[in-house]
């Protein structure tokens, strides 16, 4: 496994698409379709879209290209699963740090019907078709979208007093990367907290299931933040705690 880097966002992020069909040997296609039936079996709110693998990256200290092509979400899963990567689906895929103004920084249990039942994680999601003009992925378009599904919220509306991409993630379990947003919001952690809330009880109310199950807040200092680390021992997204840490780095 690659060590998990969190780097400062360069000047410049572009994601661009290649349309070349991506394809697989047929082997592997037979092995990742008789994985998706076995997981339909499990969990069978899972629909088999769109996902984009990284095919190229290009950077330097101002710029950072990455070239994907579209392949779909059993490959993913597969991916995910399994310590083999072979013909690995290498994703990137945006996420966002929300931030209130006494300084407490929120994320999610994700719910038991997702791929991940139980994890931590930031507001985020993979890149999909929609997210597309022209050839060049709108990743802030990307992360409003999640935004607004997952946690109710926009990144315009008079209660935004900053948003701006932060970090670059990539290393790992399966080299995975990622843009990091931070959203500062104008509500104080009991404020989020209740809107959270209600937003995820406006889901159910329709009779569907939110990504989140639950939302947590921890406060953006270091006894607050090793206090979580070491205590909380859920599954987390790999890059959260790493995340958590450079915070506290800036502030020290």
């Amino acid at each position: 496994m690659e060590p998990i880097v969190i780097e400062e966002t360069p000047s410049i992020v572009t994601v661009k698409y290649d349309s070349t069909p991506y394809e697989l040997p047929e082997q592997m296609r037979e092995k990742h379709e008789h994985f998706w039936n076995e997981q339909l079996k499990i969990n069978p709110h899972f629909r088999n879209g769109e996902v984009f693998t990284i095919q190229k990256i290009c950077r330097n200290s101002e710029e950072l290209q990455i070239t994907v092509a579209k392949t779909d979400y059993k490959h993913y899963l597969y991916t995910i699963r399994h310590e083999e990567k072979v013909f690995p689906c290498k994703v990137i895929f945006t996420c966002v740090a929300v931030i209130t103004k006494d300084n407490y920084i929120a994320f999610g249990k994700m719910n038991k019907h997702t791929s991940t039942p139980g994890r931590l994680q930031f507001t985020g999601g993979g890149l999909d078709e929609s997210d597309l003009k022209g050839e060049l992925f709108n990743l802030e378009k990307s992360i409003e979208k999640e935004l607004m599904e997952e946690m109710g919220l926009s990144i315009n509306p008079s209660y935004t007093k900053s948003f701006r991409p932060m970090f670059v993630k990539h290393g790992g379990l399966n080299d995975f990367w990622a843009v990091v947003f931070e959203l500062n919001v104008n509500f104080t952690s009991n404020e989020l907290q209740v809107i959270l809330e209600k937003h995820n009880m406006s889901i159910i109310g329709k009779g569907e299931q939110p990504e989140f199950a639950e939302f947590l807040l921890v406060a953006l200092d270091k006894e607050s933040v090793h206090s979580f680390i070491q205590n909380d021992l859920s599954l987390k997204e790999e890059y959260l705690e790493p995340i958590l840490e450079k915070y506290i780095d800036q502030m020290t």
